[in-house]
């Protein structure tokens, strides 16, 4: 999957457009998704940090953070496993 397409489907689960995903906004569900964008891209792409970061304006290390955070928090958060479980299976039905 691309990127792109990923964003798509992380934004259409949260109700939030992409741009604002890829923006600067700070509340709560605008870095949770942006987060899980992240995580997502990192897991089912072949992209690299760098490659990441640039889709969303970002530095490398912020990718970092946002991989970790989810990657710490899934094993422990019955919402966030199913986010990133629907978000895969609706990017998997669209390749």
């Amino acid at each position: 999957p691309t990127a792109q397409l990923i964003i798509s489907e992380v934004s259409s689960y949260y109700n939030i457009s992409e741009s604002v995903i890829r923006g600067t906004a700070r509340n709560k569900a605008t870095a949770e998704a942006r987060q899980v964008s992240m995580y997502l891209i990192r897991n089912l792409t072949t992209l690299s940090l760098e490659d990441i970061a640039a889709e969303f304006g970002k530095d490398h290390t912020t990718v970092m953070h946002s991989v970790d955070k989810v990657e710490k928090n899934l094993p422990s958060s019955d919402h966030l496993q199913t986010v990133v479980k629907e978000v895969t299976a609706n990017v998997n039905g669209k390749l």
